[in-house]
């Protein structure tokens, strides 16, 4: 593909991305003000349907707190009356003026009192019988702190229509008074509220417990909350806002709580807005931006063919030049006239190919060296090498020796020179910082083998260690200084023959490894320098017991200051070295050796 065509085309790319991207920015910032917008409006209209809703129920609860209020009334209710000729007296005097003056003043359908006062048999007085008394809404209001509930609609039977009612206790006079009095109402009440404000919205009126109050819906109203897919969002708070799809049409909820009053908390008013209802102002907008759009793309692409043929006409002829030079050949050079851009591409591709041709010298020598470089590496992996092999080739020599000496038949040399290749070997054994207790006890008894050849019949040995505790780890050679130890400054020195013992065992969660004999022992003197050496740290004069000092170092350093060595002693009796780790410290199974 041409220069040419390669530059009109990334210059549309990007005109297009740059326009196209321009154009998604502003149209979509502004559809989201103007969907903002919208959205604002019906929130305020819900906030007004709101309001209006709590007046107009506020207005019933007026009235029935009003009747709460007239103790002359409750008088009369909770009185027997023998005669119902009285009752009737009673009731067109002081009750019938007043259910007349409600119904026709507030718009009540009817006003209805259930007593428990037989006295009373007229049509809006109904008998608290066991029916009544188990009913939900008598519960509701019984147990009610405030008296009063608000119930969802229902079909009232005479004369035939729909109603929502307030029902609340008539006991300012008796407390204990069962009497309630139902203020029931029209639905149409509701509908009157939302008549203006639910063109092209549905709105739902909800109980404090998801019952539905109202549903403008025409097609398909629901009776409950939960009967929504998204009814544990609107219960989860007070007011908001969120998206609703049902299956092609997608709607804006918009909700608000009614909390004004104890009797209204709870009750919520939803409203929702189908997208297809707020769209036409932004589909005028996204219409008019796509023509723009198409528009300012022809302009652009005109102007950038244009451009780029009188700009890649001079790289077209330089192009042709270039492509007369051999590929291998680093003395061709071009000449390009004029001091433009172009002139300077053409002296800047000489100078590319003399150092093309120098680098390329530089790359064969940098090879070069780098073989060197590699040949000298292998000489130092063999000389490593051969310093792994010299360990083996020691053991060779030791074995060697051995065989030789059986067969001079000096076979205690031969048992002697066994254990000093056997002891070689277990000490150069590469690995980590911890051994196999077993691998370390091992090492003790060749150790004390030795030893046993240098002092003939200087000494015997004892070592015992539970089965269970073999298979643990400890630091590697911690032993090996405290047996040490022993035969230097107890042993050696004494005429007799001793005695080294080698216990283990685990003491209150800790292990405890012991080594002791029946040598010189400590004076007291001396072994309170060696406590406070071991409780300060310090340094001891040049014959200190240095071994005991690096395995005390090592045990604090891994373990902690509560660990190390324990060291008891009396002169003339022999001396106890305890060395003292966690238990937890110790891991069974293989060693990391």
């Amino acid at each position: 593909m041409k220069i040419r065509t390669k530059l009109i085309i990334t210059h549309l790319l990007i005109m297009l991305v740059l326009l196209g991207s321009l154009t998604y920015v502003l149209v979509k910032r502004s559809s989201d003000l103007v969907f903002d917008n919208i959205i604002e409006n019906a929130n305020l209209s819900l906030s007004q349907v709101r309001v209006n809703l709590d007046h107009k129920l506020g207005s019933y609860e007026d009235i029935a707190n009003t009747l709460y209020l007239n103790t002359s009334l409750q008088t009369m209710l909770m009185k027997h009356f023998p005669d119902l000729r009285d009752a009737y007296d009673e009731y067109f005097a002081n009750y019938e003026p007043l259910d007349s003056a409600v119904k026709i003043t507030q718009n009540v359908s009817h006003l209805i009192i259930y007593t428990d006062n037989p006295s009373f048999v007229f049509a809006n007085f109904h008998l608290i019988d066991n029916d009544v008394k188990i009913s939900e809404w008598y519960q509701a209001v019984i147990q009610s702190p405030f008296g009063a509930y608000w119930t969802a609609s229902y079909m009232n039977e005479f004369p035939k229509e729909r109603v929502f009612s307030l029902r609340k206790r008539l006991n300012k006079q008796d407390p204990n008074s069962p009497i309630v009095v139902s203020i029931e109402v029209n639905v149409s009440v509701l509908n009157e509220l939302i008549h203006e404000e639910s063109k092209g919205k549905r709105f739902i009126f909800t109980m404090p417990d998801g019952v539905v109050l109202i549903d403008s819906s025409n097609t398909n109203p629901i009776t409950h909350l939960n009967e929504l897919s998204f009814a544990k969002q609107i219960q989860a708070s007070a007011e908001g806002k969120l998206q609703y799809k049902d299956g092609k049409e997608t709607y804006e909820v918009l909700y608000q709580t009614l909390n004004s009053r104890n009797v209204v908390k709870g009750m919520k008013v939803i409203t929702l807005i189908p997208v297809t209802e707020l769209m036409p102002k932004i589909d005028q907008l996204k219409s008019l931006s796509f023509v723009l759009f198409i528009i300012a793309c022809v302009i652009s692409a005109a102007l950038i063919f244009v451009f780029s043929l009188g700009l890649t006409r001079r790289f077209t002829e330089l192009s042709t030049k270039m492509r007369r030079v051999h590929k291998d050949n680093f003395q061709s050079f071009i000449d390009v006239k004029g001091k433009d851009e172009v002139a300077q591409l053409g002296q800047i591709f000489n100078v590319m190919v003399k150092r093309l041709g120098q680098l390329v010298n530089e790359r064969y020598q940098s090879e070069i060296d780098r073989q060197e470089q590699a040949l000298r590496t292998k000489e130092v992996e063999l000389y490593a090498l051969q310093a792994q092999i010299k360990p083996h080739f020691l053991f060779n020599i030791l074995n060697t020796i051995r065989g030789k000496l059986l067969i001079a038949g000096d076979r205690e040399n031969a048992q002697v020179v066994g254990l000093l290749a056997k002891s070689f070997r277990m000490m150069l054994k590469s690995g980590g910082h911890s051994i196999r207790l077993t691998e370390e006890i091992e090492f003790i008894e060749i150790y004390l083998q030795l030893q046993s050849y240098r002092y003939v019949d200087k000494f015997v040995f004892d070592i015992h260690i539970p089965d269970e505790m073999l298979g643990m780890t400890i630091p590697k050679l911690c032993l090996q200084p405290l047996v040490e130890n022993a035969i230097t400054h107890g042993i050696e020195l004494k005429k007799a023959s001793s005695q080294i013992w080698i216990r283990g065992e685990i003491i209150d969660g800790n292990i405890h490894l012991t080594v002791r004999d029946d040598g010189l022992g400590i004076s007291a003197e001396r072994l309170d320098e060696i406590h406070r050496w071991l409780q300060e740290d310090s340094t001891l004069s040049r014959d200190a017991h240095i071994g005991l000092q690096n395995v005390h170092r090592r045990l604090r350093d891994l373990y902690g200051e509560a660990y190390g060595l324990l060291i008891e002693s009396e002169a003339g009796q022999g001396t106890e070295v305890t060395m003292i780790l966690p238990e937890q410290s110790f891991q069974r199974g293989d060693s990391d050796v």
